[in-house]
């Protein structure tokens, strides 16, 4: 892979996009885990930052400088924000990516060659675990036809999630997430991009089904494994039930007219579900107190013994990798200077149900970090001295 600088002139054969909002430590071990790809050819990465307060663009300018920044004055969004992006773009492929995702070494890989090798190819997508190891639905979806999306207002998702694919299986799909979503730009061009009125949600649910109009077969590959920190994109409160369902309205409206008793109707089941869902979020509880335990998967002794005096009162062991299954502990730290993306993403999904509390270590060793919960902020904290 040749990482190049934004001023260079020649075409490069995949364009990263990621448009980021306040994912400052998140953002950078994304782009760490994308420049750890092998087998592919010229890539570029185009940060998309629509107005951060966090310090993104500064820490980008500092330890990217090759990569091509796009600041906004201001929030423009999802939509607006990867149009962007993908319009300055010089690769014939874009790689639509959030900011809090963690991708294997082979990822870019293995998707730009099943796009090469699949004519009819439109959007791919792939399995997303989130930061406890949990498979996360909206990988696979279907078509959120009149009685899917009214089911979905009304908090029945089983027609709405793809549950007749496996989920470790590549198979033809209806509806992939904007949270990983790989194509030829060509494509991305002809249908028009993201439609700029879903300010967030809902705009990847019209992409796939405008992609699928358009003639082309959106593909669901099973078998490759990100890890999207679902709490860091936006915080799950009212604000983004509000968008989130809002989005499914403007869907609805866009694609079946059902004149004003339908729309009606559409709206009263949108503002109930608003309501219902910001008003019974439950939070799982992985608190600090019920903590005894720990262990550390590298080989740092520096780093070992922060961990040690961060966790004074825990019983705290270290291993040179953690074995495929059998690990039980409370908290699990990987190295990722030691250990690949790859067994990173395999032991959090295998570990799923064992350790309820998983950090990734970054690879200056200065700071962990990790989510255990798809509604809240993720945490980072910094070693001493760092």
């Amino acid at each position: 892979m040749s990482y190049f600088y934004q001023k260079q002139c020649y075409l490069a054969q995949i364009s990263v996009i990621i448009v980021n909002y306040n994912a400052q430590y998140f953002l950078k071990n994304c782009i760490g885990s994308i420049l750890k790809s092998v087998g592919v050819p010229e890539l570029e990465i185009i940060v998309v930052d629509n107005h951060s307060t966090d310090g993104s663009c500064e820490l980008l300018k500092a330890c990217f400088p090759k990569l091509k920044l796009i600041p906004n004055d201001h929030n423009e969004g999802f939509s607006k924000g990867n149009n962007r992006g993908v319009s300055a773009a010089k690769g014939t492929y874009v790689l639509l990516l959030n900011p809090d995702m963690i991708l294997a070494e082979d990822t870019i890989k293995q998707l730009y060659e099943f796009v090469k090798m699949t004519p009819d190819a439109g959007a791919v997508g792939v399995q997303l675990i989130d930061g406890s190891g949990h498979f996360l639905p909206e990988s696979k979806r279907n078509f959120p036809d009149l009685k899917v999306a009214g089911l979905k207002l009304l908090g029945f998702s089983k027609k709405y999630y793809a549950r007749h694919i496996e989920q470790d299986e590549k198979a033809q799909v209806d509806i992939l997430t904007g949270a990983c979503m790989f194509m030829k730009k060509s494509v991305y061009d002809k249908v028009g991009g993201f439609d700029e009125d879903f300010f967030m949600y809902g705009e990847d649910i019209d992409l796939s089904y405008r992609i699928s109009k358009a003639g082309y077969k959106n593909y669901y590959l099973g078998n490759q494994v990100l890890l999207h920190y679902k709490g860091e994109s936006t915080l799950k409160d009212k604000t983004h039930f509000r968008n989130f369902y809002g989005a499914m309205r403007i869907f609805y409206k866009k694609h079946f007219k059902s004149g004003f008793i339908g729309t009606a109707l559409m709206d009263l089941m949108v503002a109930g579900m608003i309501f219902i869902r910001s008003n019974a979020i439950h939070r799982p509880e992985h608190g600090m107190d019920t903590c005894k335990t720990w262990i550390y998967a590298g080989n740092n002794e520096s780093i070992f013994y922060q961990l040690k005096k961060r966790f004074p009162d825990m019983a705290g062991s270290m291993i040179d990798e953690p074995s495929e299954r059998g690990l039980e502990t409370d908290m699990l730290f990987f190295d990722s200077n030691v250990l690949s993306y790859k067994q990173i993403i395999t032991c959090f999904a295998l570990q799923k149900d064992l350790v309820p509390r998983k950090r990734i270590i970054s690879e200056d060793g200065t700071y962990y970090l990790g989510s255990d919960t798809a509604y809240d902020r993720g945490e980072v904290v910094f070693f001493e001295g760092s």
